[in-house]
């Protein structure tokens, strides 16, 4: 039977391991965060309530559009209400200021998989940011290393067959078959990319990389100079006379 004495330590170390572990549990998921955010902006103008300026939005947003976030800005501040169909949170463009370098965008939030997605329309060609996708895209692409390129896009199509984001009725402009395989071949193009950059630059010899004791790779080092012959000086010189022979 356990003393008193003993079992102080043992009360004291669960003690402590529930006051680690309580924050931890009581802190909310970013799907929380999220849903906290946007329920009570239905129907507000998301440019009059800061939504994409809102951190939360904003990180997610560059993270997923990269060299795209700027041009899909200038279409969504032209939103003005946010609405709900379902899960679904989204915002449309109502005009396009920039026509020369789209028509349209749609910002869509899955509040069941805590997914977001971009709908980019440029010209006849409707480019789709998701970040499932992505994610899905970059991990096939790690593990399949130097498979044949048709194994690739082959592993990636099996890969985000489940998480192809779903669009609301406003958006039915987005084409989600051809959308989704332009999205994943852009992602395995560029993850192919940085891959082989990768290796490139881990194989190039660096500059320090050099043999050690070799002298010429100290830098107050001077290579010898052979000694020059001043071909006036050379021909000012008297010649000194051959010797005479002695007589027999």
């Amino acid at each position: 039977m356990l003393r008193k004495s003993s079992l102080l330590p043992l009360v004291a170390l669960c003690l402590l391991l529930a006051g680690c572990l309580a924050p931890a549990l009581l802190m909310p998921s970013s799907s929380q965060l999220m849903w906290a955010l946007l329920k009570p902006l239905v129907g507000f103008d998301p440019n009059q309530v800061s939504l994409f300026e809102q951190p939360i939005v904003k990180n997610r947003m560059v993270a997923l559009l990269g060299p795209n976030y700027d041009t899909t800005m200038q279409l969504l501040h032209t939103a003005n209400e946010l609405r709900k169909e379902g899960p679904l949170f989204y915002v449309v463009s109502r005009y396009t200021p920039v026509p020369e370098m789209a028509q349209k965008a749609g910002l869509v939030w899955n509040s069941e998989t805590n997914q977001m997605a971009v709908a980019l329309m440029k010209g006849d060609v409707t480019e789709v940011f998701a970040e499932r996708i992505q994610a899905a895209a970059q991990e096939r692409v790690a593990r399949a290393e130097d498979a044949a390129r048709d194994k690739v896009d082959e592993t990636v199509q099996g890969a985000v067959a489940g998480v192809i984001p779903a669009w609301p009725a406003e958006m039915s402009w987005v084409n989600p078959r051809e959308a989704i395989g332009e999205a994943v071949e852009q992602r395995v193009e560029q993850a192919v990319e940085q891959a082989q950059t990768q290796a490139v630059e881990a194989a190039a010899p660096r500059s320090d990389d050099s043999t050690p004791g070799d002298p010429a790779n100290d830098e107050a080092y001077e290579a010898p100079q052979e000694d020059a012959i001043d071909d006036e000086d050379e021909a000012d010189s008297e010649v000194a006379p051959a010797p005479e022979a002695a007589a027999p």
